[in-house]
Order: structure tokens, then sequence, then C-alpha cells
């Protein structure tokens, strides 16, 4: 009677897996590493593509970000990943999600300039073969996965979430205590639901995954239909068990709260501060939830309305104390150059565009790093060169030159 959406397949034997796995292939010991945690390295990573549109994703090691020229161009590690590499650092230490397979790298730096691969793991028995996955402490990685059913007619959806703890260094994890698969409902046509999450925190004993929000439309020519209703979703788990769980919204704006490679949401002063990822002309709002799991209906950021005009939003970069750096689309723009940076305060709700930044597309970068006081982050506008920048407060000044052309810088990472 059902099938599954092929875009989120659940892996077929997964259960069968569960059955014989009683612990994943990893020794239930931490893998500590073999050198030392350099703390002043920052890894860059970038996206560089060949005149057959080929993608390969390099990364390297520098110590030094501010007066210098990287070079990409078959130059630094290679990652693996589908389309891009997935990228994150906890612990002092670099982990790759080979998106397409479900397989885990753990990196060290050599000390050099290059990587070594000291730990893997393969999660696709558990979370398919294209999950999501984020740090949510130096200790501990969660990958997640949503895995949608439709029925026959497409008229009618059954929606999983699947959750799996993996301790690091060392990516280990055991089946029986650290995954879990939830049930999040069935649903029909009008129906809004969960269809996507990622960029999850850690507040007291709750765990909080931004959304994507979908509402079930009438079939499209026999295939699934789908739209974003009038308010913004929040999936609330239970932590460290993952037992439980409940879906939240807020009606202050539209629009998904997962980010999209980089974090949406930040824990600062005892509340969870959201971003939406804007969409039809939806208001720009930082939105917050409380310990207990619930929208605080007090607060609400709208960029929109201190701008004065509807502009887009995606990722936030948080750097302390309420503070951060936030990519602003102007969407009067029609072209990929269209993103400002700009210094936000939460607490305040004070906005300031940093207009000494130009524009770039903000849509896929991942990452930033925060050393000593001042915020490092690459921006790479399509057609000129691509610099790493130095921010502290509301002042930037252009740092590494990089590869410009057909290189993008997606993240750093510290």
């Amino acid at each position: 009677m059902f099938k599954i959406n092929t875009t989120k397949k659940l892996a077929i034997g997964a259960m069968a897996v569960l059955s014989t796995f009683a612990s994943c292939s990893k020794d239930d010991q931490p893998y500590e590493g073999e050198r030392p945690i350099d703390k002043d390295v920052f890894h860059v990573a970038a996206d560089v593509t060949d005149p057959d549109e080929n993608v390969s994703v390099f990364m390297q090691p520098t110590s030094n970000v501010t007066d210098t020229t990287l070079t990409f161009i078959n130059n630094g590690y290679e990652m693996d990943g589908e389309r891009s590499a997935r990228v994150l650092t906890a612990g002092g230490r670099i982990y790759n999600l080979n998106y397409g397979t479900g397989q885990i790298y753990e990196l060290e730096h050599n000390g050099a300039s290059s990587y070594n691969k000291v730990s893997e793991i393969d999660i696709s028995h558990l979370v398919g073969t294209h999950p999501r996955y984020a740090e949510v402490s130096d200790n501990m990685l969660l990958a997640h996965n949503v895995v949608e059913t439709f029925n026959n007619e497409n008229t009618e959806v059954t929606v999983t979430l699947q959750i799996v703890k993996i301790s690091i260094p060392g990516l280990y994890f055991n089946v029986a205590t650290d995954f879990v698969e939830h049930d999040l409902g069935t649903y029909k046509i009008g129906d809004a639901y969960i269809n996507r999450v990622d960029a999850p925190v850690i507040m007291g004993n709750k765990l909080f995954y931004g959304a994507q929000y979908r509402l079930l439309g009438q079939p499209n020519n026999g295939e699934p239909s789908t739209e974003r209703p009038s308010e913004m979703a929040t999936l609330v788990v239970d932590y460290p068990s993952l037992d439980g769980f409940k879906i939240v919204t807020s009606d202050v704006s539209r629009g998904d709260t997962y980010g999209f490679r980089g974090k949406s949401m930040y824990v600062h002063n005892q509340h969870v501060y959201q971003v939406n990822m804007t969409t039809e002309g939806s208001d720009a709002v930082i939105a917050r939830l409380n310990r207990e799991g619930e929208y605080d209906q007090d607060y609400v950021f709208n960029i929109s309305n201190q701008l004065g005009k509807t502009v887009g939003t995606v990722n936030w970069h948080h750097v302390g104390n309420g503070k951060g750096y936030l990519a602003i689309d102007d969407i009067s723009i029609d072209h990929n150059n269209s993103y400002n940076m700009a210094y936000i305060d939460v607490d305040k709700q004070e906005l300031e565009i940093l207009y000494d930044v130009p524009k770039s597309n903000m849509w896929f970068y991942q990452s930033g790093a925060v050393h000593e006081g001042k915020f490092y982050m690459a921006v790479s506008p399509i057609g000129s060169d691509a610099y790493i920048w130095e921010f502290e407060g509301n002042q930037a000044q252009k740092g590494a030159k990089l590869d410009g052309g057909n290189i993008y810088v997606q993240g750093i990472y510290k």
C-alpha cells in the first residue's frame, strides 16, 4: 500500500541489521588519535569546479588567515563526498560525512600540510545514505534522517525520524542504546508535517532540531505536492535518552528552521535562538525557545521590519554573548551574489549591515571560526577573488587571499 520516497529511503534491511548488531563495528573504546591537537590551526575547505563542471573538495590547514595567499586548485587534502563535503570539527578533530554513502571519517592534522584518516564508520544501515549530522559537544555527534512513506495515491504520508548518537573521538556507538526511530505520525491532505531535521542543539534535558515543515497538498500530476504552511516548526526530543518528542510551532513567520549547510540555532542565556530560512516573501526573523521546549511568544526579532524591506535569511554564526553574524539575502537582486553580512545582537535586537564586505552567495556556506575574540569566515563572490575576512564587532577587514572564479570556499573550521 505504501511507497517510500526515493530521496529518503529507509534501508530495507535496517531492522534485520539491528537484530544482528549488538554494537557497532567499532570497539566501545574511544580512539584518542596519535597527534596532539594544535588549537591555532585553521582548516579551510573549498569546492573546486573543473571545466567539465565536476566538483572536488580540497581542505588544507593554515595558521595564517590574515596576510597570505591560499590556493585550492588540485592542492590540499581531497575530501570524500557527493556534490560537496559535509565537514565539521569537534574536540579539535575534523569530521567528514561522505554524503551519498552514509560514511563518516575522522581526520587529524598531520602536523604539516595534510591530514590522516584515523577512524571511520558506516551508518547507512541506520539512517540511510543521505543523512545529516552535527556536533552537539566535543564528545558527541548526532546523525539524523526523516523518512517519508507515501501511499500509492500520494494522498497520505507516514513520517519516521531516525537518530543515532556517535561518541567521539573514535566514532563508536551501540545500536541498542544509541539508535532510535520515532513515528512522527501519518498525515493526510491539508495536514502539516516535518520532513527534514538538522542543526541540533542541546539545552538542559532537551534536544532541539530545526525543521523543514511542509503541508501535504493534492497530488500534482500524480506526484506528492507540498507547500510551506503559515508557521515555523521545531522538533524537541528528550535528551540524552531520545525517548520522547514533541513538535512545536510559531506563527511569527514562515520558513524552514534547519538552516541549509550552516547553523541556524544557538543556545544563549537559557534560550535557543533560531533564524528562519525565508520563503516566498515571509519575514526574516529570529525566534527563541525556552528550556521547556516551547516557543517564547514574547520574543521576536523581526529583521525585515528593522530593515524596512523584505529580505531573505538562511544561517547565522554566534560568536558569544548573543552577538554574531547573519547572512541576509537582498531578494531584489536577481543573481547569486545577493547576500550581505550583518552584525547582530539578539538581546538588544539590533542589526547592522557590513557594507565593506562584498555581496556573495552564502546559501551553501557552512562554517566560520572564532579565534582570540575575532571571527573568521570566507567570502567567495562568484566571478571574482575570494578572501578570508576578519570580523570584530561591527568592523570587518580583508584577510588571506583565496582563489576566485571556479572556487567556492565552503567553510573555515577550528
